[in-house]
């Protein structure tokens, strides 16, 4: 699974269904900021060069996200439904998932969903109102500090007084 034989689709926005409220966002998963992902990297790794027809399934993925979402009851609150036997939160267009993973290697999709997350680089609340009060000087302060997010977020704190050897340990119960 390398990184540039992905595509991925989210919608904005679901027991078995999580609330569209409670949501997460694709970067709600990453315990990182987000980075230039394209630095650094040799022509095959940049996916836009190796598999141009990446970006016309993601694009078509996207427009049918949002006419679904848009034909929704809930429109952009719809719920994603963790249980495929449970048609309850389909749309008239059938189910809205919460996000489409795809894997060109394999050729083969996911529609993962996750909780929000309080620490998240990209939806947090302390992002959101740190965006709405400053807007231009927040985003100059995003693209030319690295850590800005990550500290906003408290992300770069959880991560400081994260006990390392708490974690191997239990990777390494978990046979």
């Amino acid at each position: 699974k390398q990184w540039y034989q992905r595509r991925v689709a989210i919608t904005a926005g679901g027991a078995k269904v999580i609330q569209g409220s409670q949501l997460g966002c694709y970067f709600c998963n990453d315990v990182v900021a987000p980075s230039d992902s394209t630095k650094d990297r040799t022509l095959d790794q940049m996916c836009t060069v190796t598999r141009p027809g990446n970006a016309y399934l993601a694009g078509a993925l996207a427009v049918e996200l949002m006419v679904s979402l848009l034909q929704h009851p809930m429109k952009g609150r719809a719920p994603a439904m963790m249980d495929i036997s449970n048609n309850s939160g389909d749309s008239c267009l059938g189910r809205v998932p919460h996000q489409i993973r795809g894997f060109l290697a394999q050729f083969t999709s996911v529609q993962p969903s996750c909780h929000a997350f309080n620490k998240c680089t990209a939806c947090c609340k302390e992002v959101i109102e740190k965006y709405r009060d400053s807007k231009y000087d927040f985003l100059i302060d995003v693209f030319n500090t690295p850590d800005y997010l990550e500290k906003i977020s408290g992300l770069y704190d959880m991560i400081e007084n994260t006990d390392l050897d708490d974690i191997w340990e239990f990777n390494s119960d978990s046979d």
